[in-house]
């Protein structure tokens, strides 16, 4: 029993590391992406009104334009905005099981009904990434239980689905 409860406590937290690092990935690229057009948009105006050179004011409106279809073609705003949704339903849910007087075999067994509905509504699962959040969580609790991966896995954890990191990592 104590060692169910442990495995749906670890899920949860790798679930919530999980989500907000992809809420922290989505809101950087459209932090920048809103920059870019910021002080793109800005240099278009300073060129006109200055009577600039025109390929300094045509490079400017590309950088908006390319910037702007990036951000509505990938929605990089919306899809933080989503992470940040799951990340809070798991911590409500970790919250739940903080405040339960006891656990039985009952309430593990609804918890577990619970994570799987959060987990049916969630995107694709980026492998390389959730295996980051899972040797996060087993060092946070002081276990050897850690997955090792290349540098190229870890640089591109956002990027590359890692459908073959898979095979490595064991789920609860």
């Amino acid at each position: 029993m104590e060692h169910d409860l442990h495995d749906v406590i670890c899920r949860i937290q790798r679930s919530i590391r999980y989500h907000k690092a992809r809420e922290r990935f989505f809101r950087f690229w459209s932090g920048l992406a809103g920059m870019l057009c910021l002080l793109a948009g800005s240099a278009v105006v300073v060129s006109i009104l200055a009577q600039g050179p025109g390929w300094l004011a045509l490079g400017c409106g590309a950088v908006v334009a390319v910037a702007q279809a990036a951000e509505a073609v990938l929605g990089w705003s919306g899809k933080a905005s989503a992470h940040s949704g799951f990340a809070s339903e798991f911590a409500a849910l970790e919250r739940t099981m903080a405040l339960l007087p006891e656990t039985d075999a009952r309430t593990l067994k609804n918890i577990g009904a619970e994570i799987l509905r959060i987990e049916a509504r969630e995107p694709p699962i980026y492998r390389y990434l959730d295996l980051i959040c899972h040797n996060q969580v087993a060092r946070a609790i002081g276990s050897d239980d850690v997955e090792h991966l290349a540098w190229w896995q870890r640089t591109f954890a956002h990027i590359l689905p890692g459908a073959s990191a898979m095979e490595t990592l064991p789920r609860s």
